[in-house]
């Protein structure tokens, strides 16, 4: 999405705004410009930067800016069509919804509530003060259900955008794996029904009904090889990282389903397994593990 738009203070502003993608912001004042009775301008937009150039119309100096990244600045399009500014100079906004009467008509995308998630678990770690243990490990052990929750909700969302996005998807791939083959036929007809019905793409409702665990990695790496071509172990993501984000996800079951306390995450290895106890340092490594998979994964569906 491209914006022109002319400040109070006479600064000329060339805005890009792209959901997957920092906002760039080209500014020129065009005080100097004011009596001018007419004026040229042009853009020109790249990968790396864009630039706002200005001018008196017929002449052949012009001035030029180049752009800036503001993370803080967004723009939106509802699905009412109307265009929406989240956040502003110098004004965050971590996380958004804009509702119309009963219908919601904008929602953040998946990186957008991924990385909220992250800024929430990284305000936990810094305010976890040590020396009151039972605190410290009950704070972290919540944290790593937080990290996998994050996880899950990243990779449906991204699944479903993908889609929206225009990238090709393989429905009969898919059914496949999730559907046993007797009812299967049946299946897809009630997912095409419905989505008809409600004017929802076919893969939207598919996942609704959560026919995929996207907190099982099995399915997660499946759903994502058969539905997009996109295979998790060839997209650059360190070994060492993969198999983090998998025993992150095994502890945050454990947390939740184990009738023991879950102090150390390893227990049954020890010996001769190093203890590894739900600290700070515990906390750090999943935020930083968790957000390396995510920002590479989220490039690698970028390039589909």
């Amino acid at each position: 999405m491209f914006i022109l738009e002319r400040d109070p203070n006479f600064n000329l502003r060339f805005i890009q705004s792209n959901p997957n993608y920092k906002t760039k912001v080209a500014q020129i004042n065009i005080q100097d410009f004011r009596n001018a009775p007419k004026l040229f301008i042009a853009f020109t937009w790249s990968d790396k930067e864009n630039t706002i150039y200005v001018g008196k119309y017929g002449r052949d100096e012009l001035r030029s800016v180049n752009s800036f990244e503001d993370p803080n600045i967004k723009f939106r399009v509802g699905k009412d069509g109307g265009i929406y500014q989240i956040g502003d100079e110098g004004v965050k906004v971590g996380f958004y919804r804009v509702k119309v009467g009963e219908k919601v008509i904008l929602e953040p995308i998946a990186k957008e509530i991924f990385d909220f998630q992250m800024e929430k678990i990284r305000i936990l770690i810094e305010n976890c003060k040590k020396g009151d243990f039972l605190f410290e490990s009950t704070l972290i052990q919540q944290i790593i259900v937080i990290l996998t929750t994050a996880f899950e909700v990243y990779t449906r969302t991204r699944f479903i955008e993908l889609e929206k996005e225009g990238k090709v998807i393989n429905m009969e791939a898919l059914y496949d794996p999730f559907i046993l083959k007797g009812y299967r036929e049946q299946f897809k007809e009630e997912r095409r029904e419905i989505a008809s019905k409600q004017g929802k793409m076919e893969l939207e409702v598919f996942i609704e009904k959560r026919q995929v665990n996207f907190q099982n990695w099995k399915d997660f790496k499946d759903v994502y090889n058969k539905g997009y071509g996109l295979k998790i172990g060839g997209i650059g993501i360190p070994n060492d990282i993969l198999l983090d984000v998998q025993r992150f996800i095994d502890w945050r079951h454990m947390i939740i389903h184990s009738k023991d306390d879950r102090t150390m995450m390893n227990f049954e290895e020890v010996p001769p397994a190093e203890p590894i106890f739900t600290n700070k340092d515990l906390a750090e490594k999943g935020l930083s593990v968790f957000q390396k998979f995510i920002n590479e994964l989220h490039k690698s569906t970028l390039e589909l």
